[in-house]
């Protein structure tokens, strides 16, 4: 048996999406602006890939690639949803933040489950300077206490609900739709 040849391909790049509020990373699709020739790319999950064939010439500007959020129903929930970065590091990770949401409260009584009415709503980060930063959630319906549009920050994952000034409940809000609803019983 005769070789004629050997090809070696070495990893160059790895580029991710990242939610700036969460910190976790995002389904992507990716496309690889002006392909070098020898360069190739391809996505696994949250990650894109480009890959270089050894002796490929090397181009004289960075290539580009241009990155996607994947899930349709995310990338309406995020400020960028496609956003395209220079090849220049080996590992480059692109910080995505969210658009602004609601936090929708429907507070009950706890023996008969009937909506329970003038309360003070606070929504308060759980970290960050002090005082820690807070979001009011006027009374929008019966019993139904809801932010306006924010934009909830990593401060805010969790976040403290609190009814009166008193903690009730530690909260997250829910990055993939553009009203998170909780119902809970007052118990303050």
């Amino acid at each position: 048996m005769t070789v004629i040849a050997t090809t070696t391909v070495r990893l160059a790049n790895r580029v991710r999406m990242r939610h700036t509020s969460t910190g976790r990373t995002i389904p992507v699709a990716a496309r690889l602006d002006a392909v070098p020739y020898g360069w190739s790319l391809r996505v696994r999950g949250d990650e894109a890939i480009v890959s270089v064939r050894d002796g490929a010439p090397i181009p004289t500007t960075a290539p580009t690639l241009t990155l996607t959020v994947a899930e349709p129903r995310l990338a309406l929930l995020v400020g960028t949803p496609s956003l395209s970065t220079g090849l220049v590091a080996a590992d480059i990770t692109l910080d995505v933040a969210p658009v602004p949401m609601a936090l929708a409260v429907e507070l009950t009584t706890p023996s008969t489950g009937a909506p329970r009415t003038g309360r003070t709503v606070t929504a308060r980060a759980t970290s960050g300077p002090n005082p820690r930063p807070t979001v009011p959630l006027p009374e929008a319906a019966p019993g139904v206490y809801r932010s306006g549009p924010f934009l909830w920050t990593a401060a805010f994952t969790p976040l403290d609900l609190l009814v009166g000034g008193v903690l009730l409940r530690q909260l997250t809000v829910d990055f993939a739709t553009a009203e998170t609803r909780v119902r809970l019983v007052d118990t303050t």
